[in-house]
């Protein structure tokens, strides 16, 4: 009988082990906790503070020999997925953002999508499937809080759009594709640059450009490029944004850009 309940009890605690999930950038791990609370052990590789290859050895191999890596297709990505392969064979290897449809920005597919909310609706209900497989007995558990988060994200949706709707203007500067998909869903027009110095002999055709179509903003990533684009924005009077889209609080970001990029007319 002793046999039989010991037998039992690892069963049951095999069960109900925590799955370890490697994610890119913390607001990967947001939308997988929104879902499934803490039922995972989720490990982040790009935490916005040490590069990976800085971090210490205790910390790789806490990545390198965890269950599931859950990817969004994203270029960074490649060398992380040729290393775990290396590594750990058995680790599970999955694209959560296979079957949403990606726009070419410069040339490249776009997979920055979680700047968007109705995109992410479809991320996260990639995640519910994804995390439903791998724990199929909480299932009833995950849908519960997937249709609370998509509840939200309608909220959210229509609270930005209120936001840009008093926009007065819609021109931005930038380096990086990263907000091509909140700006495409909310109108706003981005305007490619070199990131490089501006050179003096650019300088009268870019104060033209920038005065023909109402620029008053250039927008970065948080941390890089900064010089770059003061060289730009002081010769158009212009101002500089910086934002990071893979913090966590997805939502509290997201709404820190909107109120950075937007100039809301006076009289709504």
């Amino acid at each position: 009988m002793i046999k039989y309940i010991i037998v039992l009890l690892s069963l049951l605690s095999f069960l109900h082990a925590k799955t370890s999930i490697v994610v890119t950038f913390p607001v990967h791990k947001e939308f997988i906790q929104k879902i499934a609370k803490d039922d995972f052990f989720i490990k982040v590789i790009e935490d916005g503070y040490q590069s990976f290859d800085k971090r210490g050895n205790l910390f790789k191999n806490e990545i390198y020999y965890s269950d599931v890596y859950l990817t969004l297709g994203l270029e960074e990505e490649k060398k992380y997925i040729e290393l775990f392969k290396k590594k750990n064979r058995y680790m599970k290897i999955i694209d959560v953002s296979k079957g949403i449809e990606k726009d070419i920005v410069n040339g490249k597919v776009n997979h920055y999508i979680w700047t968007d909310p109705l995109l992410v609706r479809e991320l996260v209900k990639n995640l519910y499937n994804t995390l439903s497989t791998l724990k199929s007995y909480k299932k009833e558990f995950y849908e519960a809080n997937h249709k609370v988060l998509l509840k939200e994200l309608d909220e959210f949706f229509l609270s930005l759009k209120k936001k840009f709707d008093r926009n007065e203007f819609y021109n931005i500067y930038v380096y990086e594709p990263y907000w091509h998909y909140i700006a495409k869903r909310y109108r706003i027009n981005l305007y490619y640059r070199e990131n490089r110095f501006t050179d003096l002999e650019e300088v009268p055709a870019l104060i033209e450009h920038a005065q023909l179509h109402n620029i008053e903003k250039v927008l970065i990533k948080k941390g890089s490029s900064y010089e770059q684009a003061q060289s730009l924005a002081s010769h158009i009077n212009a101002d500089i944004v910086e934002h990071d889209i893979t913090k966590y609080n997805w939502k509290v970001n997201i709404q820190s850009l909107a109120r950075k990029i937007a100039r809301y007319k006076k009289n709504l």
